[in-house]
């Protein structure tokens, strides 16, 4: 068995409706695809300011797949208040994890969607994924 990790998500925007966030690394919106079939074990969400005026108070990530069971998974994380210096927690990112159990495949595209709530401005999401192949 091979335990790894994975860039699933990312998003630099202030969404304040469910949008597709951005594959792995890459700046455009798409899915996912593991690297081995195995099982998703745990994800973890970390969100940081771009500046001194970034806000984001409250937000929730979706992950989604056809094949799953349930098939929608909800995420909600802690955002930070008026990121003055220092940011966050003296210039550390806030990081959200969540066990997670469920099948993937390499050929299972999985969809990752982001919200933010209470006006948010400039914020970052990423999201990482611990498998087992």
């Amino acid at each position: 068995m091979v335990v790894y990790t994975d860039q699933m998500f990312n998003r630099g925007t202030a969404d304040t409706s469910l949008t597709q966030m951005a594959s792995g690394v890459s700046s455009t919106q798409g899915t996912y695809s593991p690297q081995l079939d195995g099982n998703l074990k745990r994800i973890d969400i970390f969100v940081t300011p771009q500046a001194a005026t970034s806000l984001a108070q409250q937000g929730r990530v979706e992950l989604s797949q056809t094949n799953w069971r349930p098939n929608l998974l909800r995420f909600p994380f802690p955002g930070f208040g008026l990121a003055t210096a220092p940011q966050a927690f003296a210039g550390s990112q806030m990081i959200v994890s969540y066990v997670v159990e469920q099948p993937v495949q390499t050929d299972w595209p999985i969809t990752g969607n982001d919200i933010f709530f209470f006006s948010p401005v400039t914020p970052n999401l990423i999201v990482v994924g611990t498998f087992t192949g």
